[in-house]
């Protein structure tokens, strides 16, 4: 068994590198995904860009026993059935973990855009709570949600497996 992890910012990278270390699985980066059998069991890191798990795809060939996401958001938007139906996921366990965003002025091209539209569009709503709030400041300012307790669920599942 092996981890392989999609990571543009490092925040999903973070999770497969703890998981790692408390089990003892190597981790390939997608880019590596020639040293990983076809018939290797692999435990599937990638982050989420408008509901899309990013490198999802790529494991089509691939032995993937559990797919872990990481996003911005509290939890996974709207829910875990809608991300798994976007991306395709059956009989195969989810986990979401939430992950960080780089400040708004570090990011670059389209990403950048995007996500200054995005802040905007926030912005203008009219009735703000406070995860909406939060919402815009974590994309601002950018934030590191990374927490080792967010491996719980996908620990407990691996040891009763």
């Amino acid at each position: 068994m092996v981890i392989v992890c999609e990571s543009k910012t490092g925040f999903t990278m973070k999770y497969a590198n703890m998981l790692s270390q408390k089990t003892g699985l190597k981790v390939f980066p997608t880019k590596e995904l020639d040293k990983v059998g076809s018939d290797e069991e692999v435990i599937f890191f990638g982050w989420m860009k408008a509901g899309m798990i990013q490198g999802l795809k790529k494991m089509k060939k691939h032995n993937v026993i559990a797919i872990c996401a990481t996003g911005t958001a509290r939890n996974a938007e709207p829910d875990d059935e809608t991300v798994m139906a976007r991306n395709n996921i059956k009989d195969i366990p989810f986990f979401y973990m939430r992950g960080g965003c780089l400040p708004l002025k570090q990011m670059k091209g389209m990403d950048k855009f995007l996500m200054s539209l995005f802040v905007k569009m926030l912005k203008s709503k009219k009735d703000k709570d406070e995860e909406l709030i939060e919402a815009i400041s974590n994309i601002e300012n950018g934030f590191d949600g990374v927490k080792e307790e967010n491996l719980a669920p996908l620990l407990k599942w691996l040891s009763e497996r």
